[in-house]
């Protein structure tokens, strides 16, 4: 006998075996944060931290369903992954966004020396940006 099957709607997500997993998604982040999974390497969360990042201790849904799936170390999320543990981190989005601002900055003026050849005239160069 053939066991009735449920509506679509009351279905778990289902994962193919040999599909793609997404392990390092995570739900229900808050919008004043941007997030990143940094590599717990010595001196690399300390680089972080001084920079403004802290430690995500909210409890988040990250990835889907997995073995090896997203745990805790102390308060903090981490994830291993091979021989490499991850530490989930945010940053005030505020802050982010400055300093993404202050590296285009740096861009930016690298590209204008550049367009006005200095540093000798050995040819031209042309610069296109998606601005």
């Amino acid at each position: 006998m053939v066991a009735p099957t449920k509506p679509r709607e009351q279905r778990p997500d289902r994962v193919p075996v040999g599909g793609p997993r997404d392990i390092l998604t995570v739900a229900n982040k808050d919008p004043n944060y941007v997030y990143r999974w940094v590599n717990d390497i010595p001196g690399r969360l300390e680089q972080f931290q001084k920079a403004g990042y802290e430690f995500v201790e909210d409890n988040l849904k990250v990835g889907q369903p997995t073995v090896d799936k997203a745990t805790r170390l102390g308060t903090a999320t981490t994830l291993v992954r091979g021989t490499a543990t991850l530490v989930l981190m945010r940053i005030l989005r505020e802050w982010y966004d400055e300093d993404q601002a202050a590296k285009q900055l740096a861009l930016d003026e690298l590209e204008d020396s550049m367009r006005e050849g200095k540093g000798g005239e050995y040819g031209k160069v042309s610069i296109t940006t998606r601005k």
